[in-house]
């Protein structure tokens, strides 16, 4: 029931969106929180294709703190009839008679009823990835003319629709594109397709119309929440997947856009007429940071989506597509500065000194409300029905590790399912944001060694990765042996998610315990709990300030015949009086016991001051450099807010995360993080 009413808002939200863009009909698009990339195997060091996403939560009252889970659906047979229905707005559509397994990122608050399952990216047997989606909003002239279906397919129910039944991306985008015109569209969105041979980029224009092309192999692309195609051959139908009226709708609804050649523009047409802050400030972080010599300027009317290197003997890594979605504008020098940092002070000096004008403040690439972060590594080389790698950052991505698992698992760790709203120590999700909201509360403390430490950790991952990916790759043309080792590759990751997860709890551990030792308060099941939580009032002691007439003893200024007394060496207890010495637990506040270390099972076996080195027992070597095995010490003097890497919180009801001030003495700034869709 919990669950239930914890989660009931979000459907309601997601009516109340579709209320508002086909009644309200925006005229500029309203700031989504999702930001993709797609970097073509040319373009990469190893031959890879690298596709990826962050997911963003930025909805009150759970903004930035909403569990996932990582889960394997096993294949299924479906006997005629059957439906798959979604939970957040009614969507129906019939199951296939044979559905294949996949793998599946899905919100923790699903099946009560009162949350679709936003299975969001996966892959499939057949090796097919999927990442859904962008969330965009169309304007309001094309709603007119063709508008959003109230029950037609959400990003809810995206993955599991598609996924368990294409082979190949080119098929993801058709069968997508079937549901689309036999049932609509109940948001516009931006979807990726891939598989061991194309890429395709998917944009879902508004009720019934979309355009999709095949990813050039030397080009990379960064999108945030808007439409980005420009011109496009709709009779290249090698290249090209369009609605058979995606140009008419455009021309009907009076908002025909041509190009400067005076070609029919995409993007212009059905897409706002200026790019919302929030979409501009990371597309255009996103392709300075992969591309620092590039022409762009943030001023630009619109950015090109398919772009090469200015410089074209550039090369891209793993490690740079993790940077991409860690971003906060640290390569621009101070120009901007992430809006979750609006109102922080800078330490020692009460603010006084904080020059940050209101324009530098905008919205991050790895801003506070990431709770999903994931790039999937396509590689040709290996078995088919491995797919690639999925490198899951799942929680918060500034301080959150990337960790490689197969697309053929049949099962994942045990942490990665538990269904908890909020803070739960057996939880992926809730260690790792956990370990994340330390660190940008105290700052001064951790400095940037949570994040070095993931860095340096993800270094050996990729180096054991390859190694794997050298010993499957000698299957690529044996599909029944590839089938055999799935058992092993299964067992490997299990072993793997356990190691890791021994070692975030450990880490976790010895963050608490260290503030805690500093005097510092760290509660996560207070802090994870909705914004508008409001703690209890606190159990009013039993008079603990009138005791029980202790200052009235039975008598003692009249003694009972003072000639004679009455045991006069024993008072009527006047000496002890009802427990005015013990009120009923009035120095006990609500929830003392969450001021104790995180209780934790890791270094039983005696590892020994395991702070941040990897070993989680004794025999076993320590699995990152001890360079990063200490805590940063306070520097002297805080970080310049545009060198900051967290938020703040406090009187500022846009920043969950940080080091808290005084509401009276910070100028804020209307709250551009939320949106008219509920789950971007």
């Amino acid at each position: 029931m919990q669950k239930q009413r914890r989660f009931a808002m979000k459907k309601w939200l997601l009516k109340l969106s579709l209320v508002a863009m086909t009644l309200l009909l925006l005229p500029i698009q309203a700031v989504q929180a999702c930001c993709g990339f797609i970097i073509g195997r040319q373009l990469t060091k190893d031959g890879t294709t690298l596709f990826g996403r962050t997911e963003d939560y930025p909805y009150y009252p759970n903004g930035g703190k909403h569990n996932k889970n990582f889960v394997v659906v096993d294949a299924k047979n479906y006997k005629e009839g059957d439906q798959l229905e979604d939970e957040s707005n009614g969507f129906t559509y019939p199951h296939a008679a044979s559905e294949m397994k996949y793998t599946a990122t899905y919100d923790s608050a699903r099946g009560d009823g009162s949350n679709g399952a936003f299975g969001e990216h996966g892959f499939n047997e057949a090796g097919v990835s999927m990442t859904s989606t962008v969330t965009a909003i169309p304007n309001k002239k094309v709603l007119k003319t063709d508008p959003l279906t109230e029950k037609g397919i959400p990003e809810a129910a995206m993955l599991d629709v598609v996924l368990p039944r294409v082979k190949s991306a080119r098929e993801g985008v058709e069968f997508l594109a079937k549901v689309i015109e036999e049932k609509g569209s109940a948001e516009g969105n931006v979807v990726v397709f891939a598989d061991q041979k194309e890429t395709w980029y998917m944009e879902i224009l508004s009720g019934h119309q979309y355009v999709a092309v095949k990813v050039p192999e030397d080009k990379y692309a960064v999108f945030a929440n808007t439409y980005y195609l420009g011109h496009v051959d709709l009779n290249d139908k090698e290249n090209v997947i369009a609605s058979k009226d995606v140009e008419k709708v455009a021309k009907e609804s009076g908002n025909y856009k041509t190009d400067k050649d005076g070609n029919f523009h995409i993007a212009k047409s059905y897409g706002p007429e200026k790019y919302a802050e929030g979409d501009r400030s990371r597309t255009y972080a996103g392709i300075t940071l992969l591309d620092p010599k590039s022409k762009v300027t943030y001023e630009d009317d619109e950015y090109e989506l398919f772009r090469s290197p200015t410089d074209p003997n550039k090369k891209f890594t793993l490690e740079d597509a993790f940077a991409l979605q860690r971003n906060r504008f640290e390569h621009l020098n101070g120009r901007f500065v992430p809006d979750d940092q609006i109102g922080v002070k800078k330490q020692g000096d009460n603010g006084s000194n904080d020059a940050v004008r209101k324009d530098q403040y905008k919205y991050a690439l790895g801003n506070e409300n990431v709770i999903d972060a994931h790039v999937y590594q396509i590689n040709p080389k290996l078995p088919k029905s491995f797919g690639g790698t999925l490198w899951l950052g799942m929680g918060p991505s500034r301080n959150t590790p990337y960790v490689p698992f197969y697309g053929n698992l049949k099962d994942t760790y045990k942490a990665f399912k538990p269904q908890t709203a909020t803070y739960d120590p057996n939880s992926w999700y809730w260690t790792v944001w956990h370990i994340d909201n330390m660190a940008i509360n105290n700052q001064d403390v951790f400095g940037k060694s949570v994040q070095d430490h993931w860095k340096a950790l993800e270094k050996q991952l990729i180096i054991e990765q390859e190694a794997s990916d050298a010993k499957y790759k000698a299957l690529k043309d044996n599909p029944e042996a590839a089938k055999a080792v799935e058992d092993e590759v299964t067992a490997n990751a299990l072993a793997l998610s356990k190691k890791l997860f021994e070692h975030f709890k450990s880490y976790e551990a010895d963050m608490h315990a260290h503030l805690i030792e500093l005097g510092r308060k760290d509660d996560p099941y207070r802090a994870s709990k909705p914004d508008d939580y409001k703690d209890p009032e606190p159990e009013k002691p039993v008079q603990p300030e009138k005791p029980v007439e202790p200052e009235k003893p039975v008598q003692p200024e009249k003694p009972v015949e003072p000639e004679k007394p009455v045991q006069p060496d024993k008072p009527v207890q006047p000496e002890k009086p009802v427990q005015p010495e013990k009120p009923v637990q009035p120095e006990k506040p609500v929830q003392p016991e969450k001021t104790q270390p995180i209780q934790t099972k890791v270094n039983e076996e005696g590892n020994p001051n395991n702070r941040f080195g990897y070993a989680a027992t004794k025999d076993k070597e320590s699995y990152v450099s001890t360079k990063v095995e200490t805590f940063v010490k306070p520097e002297a003097k805080a970080q310049d807010p545009s060198e900051a890497v967290s938020a703040g919180n406090g009187g500022n009801e846009n920043n969950r995360f940080g080091s808290s001030f005084a509401k009276a003495t910070v100028e804020t700034f209307p709250n551009t993080n939320y949106s008219y869709n509920v789950h971007p």
